[in-house]
């Protein structure tokens, strides 16, 4: 049995989750916070959240863990069996993360939690994800999926990074960054129709909800 270790409001989390959902794994989730104590951190050695805990041992970060599953369950495959097709997946999946997912991440706690704005990241952030989006409208192709006409990890990847980025753009900049990649707004909403995929983002906003609204409840 694999056990899923993290939190719904992390995107990277329910990447992972859907992973095992469209491979029809069974496996269980268990609610675990990022932490730093020395137990957690044998399990995830940075102390972040998703770790899934196989037969093997524990494994931490995303893509490996993407590619322990491939190989140790490879059907459905949900990368392209060519070689050089596999790899512009890849590509396009390492562009959303490092160009688009992660400067707008900078901003995540003034666009979902309600803290401070970091005037640097405030600053900073846009201008990487002007360019992020250029790179990505050369390299997307919604032929209908992402990286071609197989649904795989490309799509997964991107769905959720898109949603978390999306969001606190909207929040800090007041900036669709959906509108800015022809093509892109209906390739969301037909990932998000599918169903492991409309499950896992109602959950997860229900939690951002919650979360938010904790934050902002006046202490007694």
């Amino acid at each position: 049995m694999l056990n899923l270790h993290g939190i719904a409001v992390s995107n990277y989390y329910n990447m992972v989750k859907h992973t095992l959902l469209e491979k029809a794994l069974p496996f269980e989730e268990v609610f675990s916070p990022p932490a730093a104590d020395a137990q957690y951190l044998q399990r995830s050695p940075m102390g972040k959240v998703p770790f899934l805990q196989t037969n093997h041992g524990y494994l931490s970060e995303t893509f490996a863990i993407f590619e322990y599953l491939e190989q140790t369950y490879p059907a459905p495959p949900l990368y392209p069996a060519d070689a050089f097709a596999r790899a512009k997946a890849r590509e396009l999946m390492y562009m959303v993360e490092l160009y688009i997912e992660l400067p707008a991440r900078r901003n995540i706690g003034e666009a979902l939690f309600d803290e401070a704005r970091s005037e640097s990241a405030h600053a900073e952030a846009r201008p990487a994800l002007e360019r992020g989006l250029a790179a990505f409208r050369r390299v997307a192709r919604f032929e209908p999926f992402v990286a071609g006409d197989a649904f795989g990890y490309a799509d997964i990847f991107t769905f959720h990074a898109f949603d978390i980025a999306a969001e606190i753009c909207r929040n800090v900049y007041a900036w669709n960054i959906v509108e800015a990649v022809p093509g892109l707004a209906g390739y969301l909403e037909m990932i998000g129709d599918r169903p492991h995929t409309a499950d896992i983002l109602a959950r997860a906003r229900r939690v951002r909800r919650i979360i938010r609204a904790n934050r902002r409840r006046p202490s007694t």
